[in-house]
């Protein structure tokens, strides 16, 4: 369910907001670092404190009993001026908890000591955090909608929508299950690729080396044992891991934040690397649940990036960050994907196998009869000062940049997908010679490998310029009328449901014709039941613009498909095979 942040003025709307530092001085600083990693601890899905009044419940102590019913009488005088119920209203936001541990690591003084009487600091630091909600919620709208105004911008419902969840996309749209056994599975996926090329030898044992390991079992091996005390939570709080083995130590050790070093950086880039602390010499905390696990995948390529970059020349792994985005995500992982979804039916080419035959080929070709599915992947980043930007344009320009016009005029992945349908309209896509012309239908896929993608709004904004660029087909004379909408999909969303579309619990082919009619071709005029408000018309428009990972996803369970493996651990258990050594 979307929901809306409380804010400052929301609860204390008679008060001049004060300064961060203010509210969290005469506090001491390991306890507010506690107080920082117990927030980051609520369950993003369904989190019992997502209730205003359970949160007040637990946040404050009898003697604040009044303090704390005059913010909730403030908060329904406030809700009462909006559009929304208070159901859709929460006090804990991810965003706010970052930058809540971000400022206590960094600007809170080592030694600051408890000066403040408990009361006091209940009601200093829940004002900390309402106004942290103030400034990257309502602050960030307000400075967003000034740029708009001043340059004229009317952005569409989908911009709109996309501008005001991509920067925080990945850090509020996940699910645990789903989140570990991609990641686990891909980093497995990328060590074997990476044990496969000969060229790769001398980096894989410099990070074994470094990370003093046996190889990349050993390696994901303790990796799991951070990763488990996540998976293992069994309540909304902070997650602490205790050691007694230095072997132990040693290897969490290049996974904390340095308390040398300042960790405030735009995207969280820093928390994101280092996703956890030392409080005592044997004892640790996790700053970030999300963030320790996307350890697994997510920050392995920089790590071996990082040792990669330390190498002798000779030894260095030349064109590194081609060799993962071309060879292990597109060749070997969406190919390995794909034909396992597809089986051994149809017409299916690799984009390996069309690249010794035409040029400019698509990265996978299917063909089931008359139906067509023409794939492009593109395993891209959007910098952080784009994804965090206060001005839409921004990330729109990179947008394009990375996926329809690069900055020297060459197509990528819109403007490819547009050429490989003319080519097939054409008859010039030579690699299938039965294709029936007359009758054909083409769906086009955008293949994503990072979750920030999974933005709502994302794929209505890309499909708009993939329509723009088939009207020019149409005007040259093709016909375009059985050219469907392209469809952006993420291959961690592809890699957890591979067995329900294997099992046919539905097929790909329907997937997408129900994501194009119910989603991308949404139609008001055709809504039933019919909306009653603006309020439900514009939650009908909002729910037509959600990614196709989330209609995927629910879709298969809608279905009654039982997920194998529900039992995370049992992912994992090839670590643990003593045969596999």
């Amino acid at each position: 369910m979307f929901k809306l942040g409380i804010t400052f003025e929301a609860c204390f709307p008679d008060e001049e907001r004060g300064e961060l530092g203010e509210y969290l001085s005469g506090i001491n600083k390991a306890d507010l670092l506690k107080m920082g990693s117990f927030f980051l601890g609520f369950n993003v899905e369904k989190s019992r404190y997502s209730n205003i009044p359970h949160f007040l419940q637990m946040f404050f102590g009898p003697e604040n009993s009044d303090f704390a019913q005059a913010i909730y009488t403030n908060i329904l005088r406030y809700i009462e001026t909006t559009e929304y119920p208070l159901e859709i209203y929460e006090v804990p936001y991810v965003v706010s908890s970052l930058k809540l541990f971000e400022f206590i690591f960094d600007s809170i003084p080592n030694d600051q000591e408890t000066t403040k009487t408990n009361k006091q600091i209940e009601q200093d630091t829940f004002k900390a955090y309402v106004l942290l909600n103030q400034i990257t919620i309502t602050d960030r709208f307000l400075i967003s909608k000034q740029i708009k105004e001043e340059n004229n911008l009317s952005p569409t419902p989908a911009q709109a929508l996309l501008e005001i969840s991509f920067h925080n996309s990945d850090l509020i749209n996940y699910r645990v299950d789903k989140l570990y056994e991609c990641q686990f599975k891909r980093a497995l996926l990328y060590f074997e690729f990476l044990s496969a090329q000969a060229n790769c030898t001398t980096l894989l044992n410099a990070f074994y080396a470094h990370y003093e390991v046996t190889g990349y079992k050993d390696y994901l091996k303790r990796l799991f044992g951070i990763v488990y005390s996540v998976l293992m939570m069994d309540k909304e709080s902070h997650v602490e891991i205790h050691l007694e083995e230095q072997e132990s130590m040693a290897f969490i050790d290049k996974h904390i934040a340095n308390v040398d070093e300042l960790i405030t950086e735009v995207d969280f880039l820093n928390v994101r690397s280092n996703p956890l602390y030392k409080f005592e010499e044997d004892k640790y905390r996790i700053i970030s649940p999300l963030f320790t696990i996307e350890m697994m995948y997510n920050g392995l390529f920089f790590r071996l990036k990082a040792i990669n970059e330390e190498l002798a020349n000779g030894d260095k792994v030349t064109n590194f960050y081609n060799l993962k985005t071309y060879q292990f995500s597109e060749q070997y992982v969406l190919s390995k994907l794909l034909k396992e979804i597809y089986g051994n039916r149809y017409v299916q080419k690799t984009g390996l196998e069309l690249d010794g035959i035409i040029d400019g080929a698509p990265d996978y070709y299917m063909r089931n009869g008359k139906y067509i599915h023409v794939y492009e992947s593109k395993d891209i980043l959007i910098t952080k000062e784009s994804k965090q930007s206060l001005d839409y344009r921004d990330l729109e320009n990179e947008l394009r940049i990375k996926l329809f016009e690069n900055e020297k005029g060459s197509p990528k992945a819109v403007r490819q997908l547009v050429e490989t349908v003319r080519k097939i309209l054409n008859s010039e896509a030579v690699y299938d010679a039965n294709i029936p012309l007359a009758r054909v239908h083409i769906f086009p896929v955008l293949v994503l490998h990072y979750r920030m993608f999974n933005a709502a709004g994302l794929n209505s904004v890309i499909n708009s310029w993939f329509d723009e660029e088939l009207a020019k087909l149409e005007a040259l004379g093709l016909d375009v009328s059985r050219v469907h909408s392209l469809v952006i999909i993420d291959v961690e969303t592809l890699m957890f449901n591979k067995d329900a579309l294997v099992k046919r619990k539905i097929t790909v082919q329907n997937a997408f014709l129900e994501y194009e009619k119910e989603y991308l071709r949404f139609n008001m005029a055709n809504a039933r039941p019919k909306p009653r408000s603006m309020v439900e018309a514009n939650k009908l428009i909002e729910d037509s613009l959600i990614p196709f990972s989330f209609y995927l996803d629910n879709k298969i369970e809608k279905l009654g498909y039982k997920r194998s493996g529900k039992d995370l651990l049992e992912k994992a258990s090839v670590l643990f095979d003593e045969e596999n050594e």
